[in-house]
């Protein structure tokens, strides 16, 4: 609960230690490739009833060529076949991620974890046969459209699927780096037909002209910035995340200061995954709706919207202007920080369990309210569980939002009380 006092919680350094420094992580892997859909099509669906040496020509893997990766030989050609296969069976639209797990034979049978995604990148390039005789261009084919995937691989986290839209994000931001010079393409032979502006061959690896620069640092940090902003937004924080989560769930609105660009992002994701603002987004628009429909709803209490300044003092600790915090959040906390900080999984799983939870108490908030409607003792129950919660001040806050006319009145009746009482909710 918020009061006005100013916050110097005990928190840790924001300094971050050695083990979340950039750097190669040894059970996490990557694989980027080219995708010849024209072969792969051509290939054919593989039958059960099919040779072993059958099997192995048609199950899409030739039409995965390998640019960048990280893996042992042996090892990404067990991962090239098995996505070959689960492409076989269902090709995913270009910006889809696929979540799957892979067992992979050359890593001692262990399973791993894995996301990949087909892209498509445009080329400039230019035909010779559009050239007339005189030299002048009578026609310019002005885009090849290239075929990739990118694959992240990790034997560490036991699912990756809980950071989809950290995935796409990421898989995205690769795209503007698979570029190549701008290329005149000769004159195809007769006996590819097929080819065309869509790429029916394969990319060179190195027409890629920041293959050896950008794209191999860019795969191989996606640990760093797909994962890792949990672990280190909690080690930014220290005990004072408890704070950081009273945030979040507030639906409150964050002003960062004193933070470089990579913190400011951490801690927004962070929050992110506690939020509950698509909730928020549905009550105010039932809100909206009961207003426009039913003007005797005009006198509803509405949401005000809360700021909270965070500043992060390198080296020193993080302050907020005032201490946002209840048990609820409290006992959140203490749980998050006993988990192994390297556990990403872990603790993103416990996150969405907290913003669950939350939404659990709300929902039999309200049902209590709407009992003590016509029950006294359930107006007494709905006292009690305010209490006894751990963040009823929080409840009070958007049970509101869609309550009716008779249910704002118990919530009158029940505030008054809390007030006459001199009652804090924590």
């Amino acid at each position: 609960m918020a009061d006005s006092t100013s916050d110097s919680s005990s928190v840790q350094s924001l300094q971050v230690d050695q083990s979340s420094e950039k750097k190669i992580d040894n059970n996490r892997f990557y694989a980027l490739y080219s995708f010849n859909a024209q072969k792969f099509s051509d290939l054919g669906p593989s039958t059960d009833n099919a040779s072993t040496s059958t099997v192995e020509q048609a199950d899409g893997s030739l039409s995965l060529n390998i640019i960048a990766t990280n893996l042992t030989a042996t090892t990404e050609t067990d991962l090239r076949k098995s996505i070959a296969q689960r492409l076989s069976k269902n090709c995913p639209k270009s910006g889809d991620g696929v979540f799957l797990s892979v067992g992979l034979h050359a890593a001692a049978s262990v399973s791993a974890s894995c996301y990949f995604c087909l892209i498509e990148s445009t080329f400039d390039t230019l035909d010779f046969d559009l050239v007339s005789q005189e030299g002048k261009c009578s026609d310019i084919r002005p885009h090849e459209v290239q075929q990739f995937l990118v694959c992240f691989l990790s034997f560490q986290d036991s699912s990756l699927e809980q950071f989809r839209s950290d995935f796409d994000s990421y898989t995205q931001g690769l795209i503007p780096l698979l570029d190549k010079e701008p290329i005149v393409s000769p004159s195809l032979p007769q006996s590819f037909p097929e080819a065309s502006c869509n790429s029916s061959f394969p990319i060179d690896p190195k027409e890629l002209s920041q293959l050896s620069t950008r794209i191999h640092n860019y795969l191989e940090q996606w640990p760093y910035v797909v994962l890792e902003y949990l672990t280190r937004t909690i080690q930014y924080f220290g005990s004072g995340i408890q704070h950081l989560l009273y945030s979040a769930l507030l639906n409150a609105n964050l002003q960062i200061n004193d933070a470089t660009e990579e913190q400011e992002d951490d801690i927004r994701r962070f929050i992110n995954c506690v939020s509950i603002s698509s909730l928020v987004e549905q009550l105010q628009s039932s809100e909206s709706v009961k207003i426009e429909t039913c003007p005797e709803f005009n006198d509803l209490w509405l949401l005000q919207p809360i700021v909270i300044t965070i500043t992060l003092r390198q080296g020193q600790s993080v302050t907020f202007d005032k201490t946002y915090s209840c048990n609820f959040c409290t006992q959140a906390s203490e749980k998050l920080l006993s988990f192994d900080p390297t556990n990403v999984s872990k603790i993103k799983d416990f996150l969405e369990t907290i913003k669950l939870t939350f939404v659990h108490c709300l929902n039999k908030l309200k049902r209590f309210l709407k009992q003590a409607e016509l029950d006294y003792y359930a107006l007494y129950r709905s006292f009690s569980y305010l209490k006894k919660c751990g963040c009823g001040d929080m409840l009070l806050r958007y049970v509101k939002l869609d309550g009716g006319p008779e249910t704002l009145s118990v919530l009158s009746v029940l505030e008054t009380f809390i007030k006459d009482m001199k009652l804090t909710l924590m």
